[in-house]
């Protein structure tokens, strides 16, 4: 694809800012894990500063602790990815505690200074808000005295895009927790009835646990009421016990036998910590011990390792407790079906059952695999929709030799429309210019998908520039058409888009991301000339 500077206004280091806010509003959309993209974050601010240290840590308010999630540097520091101190403690505590911006210029007269990085001379920190809540600090460190003078309203900036993208990944992860939860219960209900021996139809549940959540083990251990032990069922995955299936675990050992005693789940962040641990593979760093409940009665545990401080977040306790609600009516089933196998009773029933619940089953995955297609707000395809449409049509574009385009438009001025007529106004507006964009689209073969917050993508299979302008010119026409009132717009006081339009031939060398990098500049240069407007990179 071809290539071109954009050019901007003011001084290098307005320019530098701008550009950084840029990447960093592109690292937002990229579809990645929040960890990884904050890390891309933080890399990024470092290299512009200039200094020596640059993190992110999210707050843990349920153990008023702040948690480091991303971190760039290159010297030796005891800063790592899940280190963790109280509220309060330190520049970063501070401004965790109390949503903060605090420009330490000289380390050595702060009084509540703490020393992570030998020879740091001052301290850059600014609070990760949204709603009143301080989800995170960003944390800036320099071997320089009064290094961050000039840097505190940018890193402000940088800390609103943080908090976007912590929000929206927060949303999403709901979705994916919703999603997660109802494919994973529908399929250990499917396993559990299966039938069969127990203790096959556990290793079936465990070895599908394991490889569902990627974790090093998944144990089911079961209460034997006659033996008065807790026997190890079933396990899957890549640890190493001394103890093998059908044999007696200890009652009195381990994270597992305190979660017994208490009958009450137990998660370890960091085994290294827990001095009741017992070292199976020393690639385990997190465990999480839930128990499995039938009407009251403790029936067994489910006990999981994994070799990510992060592997056990909030939103998969929350899934795995569930799923421990549900694995204990299929263990109760299990058990059931086995003792009913020798008298051969309610076998017609049982296969009716399963019939039905596959029926089911697969009624649910193929509403729940359309559904992850689509956008839940405007109806159209989503991001990942459009990400596999490129990957594909790029691909077929370089075997034939055809011409690719892709239309990248943002809403103008979307957050001020947001701000003056609300969240409500703001979600009718983007239906409705889905809507238009949708109606103004001729070809049945052209996909127009939701990118992101207020911006749309259309590709354009077999189109060249010339095509391209044209259908983007009509998408313009489609929306102003629309006549939406914008009072707080920096333009025609009507709802608007600007659009990138970007085209050319696929190459072996190139990827899909140098079409989606031209059309993202067209749109820049569009927004830079005044917004509402059609831009062709490269025209």
């Amino acid at each position: 694809m071809a290539s071109q500077e954009s050019s901007g206004s003011g001084g290098a280091g307005e320019r530098g800012q701008l550009v950084l806010i840029h990447r960093i509003a592109r690292i937002a959309r990229e579809d990645l894990p929040l960890q990884q993209r904050l890390q891309r974050v933080v890399e990024a601010l470092k290299s512009h500063l200039r200094c020596e240290l640059v993190a992110c840590a999210y707050i843990d308010a349920a153990r008023r602790r702040f948690v480091c999630a991303a971190l760039a540097c290159d010297l030796p520091t005891e800063l790592r990815i899940g280190y963790s101190r109280a509220l309060g403690s330190g520049v970063v505590g501070e401004v965790a505690a109390h949503g903060s911006v605090v420009n330490v210029p000289d380390v050595a007269v702060y009084p509540n200074y703490v020393e992570t990085l030998v020879g740091v001379r001052s301290e850059l920190c600014a609070a990760v808000r949204h709603d009143g809540e301080v989800m995170a600090v960003l944390n800036c460190e320099s071997l320089q005295t009064d290094a961050f003078a000039a840097a505190s309203d940018l890193l402000v900036t940088v800390a609103e895009q943080v908090a976007g993208m912590m929000v929206a990944a927060r949303l999403n992860a709901e979705q994916q927790r919703r999603v997660l939860l109802l494919g994973t219960t529908s399929e250990v209900s499917r396993l559990a009835l299966e039938g069969g021996d127990l203790g096959d139809t556990l290793q079936r549940i465990a070895a599908f646990v394991a490889a569902r959540f990627d974790v090093l083990n998944c144990s089911l251990l079961l209460i034997d009421a006659d033996r008065q032990s807790l026997v190890l069922a079933a396990m899957a995955g890549a640890s190493v016990f001394a103890a093998r299936c059908g044999e007696d675990w200890p009652l009195d050992q381990g994270v597992v036998g305190r979660a017994l005693r208490r009958g009450e789940a137990e998660f370890v962040p960091d085994v290294r910590a827990d001095p009741d641990y017992v070292m199976g593979n020393p690639a385990v760093v997190a465990e999480f011990v839930l128990p499995i409940r039938f009407h009251g009665g403790l029936l067994g545990l489910l006990n999981l390792e994994a070799a990510q401080v992060g592997a056990f977040d909030e939103a998969r306790r929350e899934v795995l407790l569930a799923l421990a609600e549900q694995m204990a009516g299929a263990i109760h089933l299990a058990m059931t079906n086995q003792r009913l196998r020798a008298t051969n009773l309610l076998v017609e029933e049982k296969s009716h059952a399963l019939e039905q619940a596959n029926v089911r089953l697969q009624e649910a995955n193929a509403q729940l695999e359309h559904l992850s297609h689509l956008d839940g707000l405007t109806g159209i395809a989503n991001r990942r929709r459009f990400d596999a449409a490129l990957q594909a049509e790029w691909q077929r574009a370089l075997r034939h030799g055809h011409a690719l385009s892709l239309l990248v438009l943002d809403i103008d001025d979307f957050k001020a429309y947001n701000d003056g007529y609300g969240h409500l106004a703001g979600d009718e507006a983007l239906q409705r210019v889905a809507g238009a964009l949708a109606a103004a689209l001729r070809r049945s073969g052209d996909l127009l998908a939701r990118y992101g917050g207020e911006e749309f993508v259309v590709l354009l299979p077999e189109t060249g520039a010339d095509e391209a302008s044209l259908c983007a010119r009509r998408l313009h026409a489609a929306v102003a058409a629309l006549d939406l009132p914008h009072a707080y717009s920096r333009g025609v006081h009507r709802l608007s888009v600007s659009i990138g339009v970007a085209s050319g031939r696929p190459q072996a060398t190139a990827t899909p991301a140098a079409l989606i990098d031209d059309a993202d500049r067209a749109l820049y240069a569009a927004k830079q000339q005044g917004r509402n407007r059609v831009v062709t990179w490269g025209g």
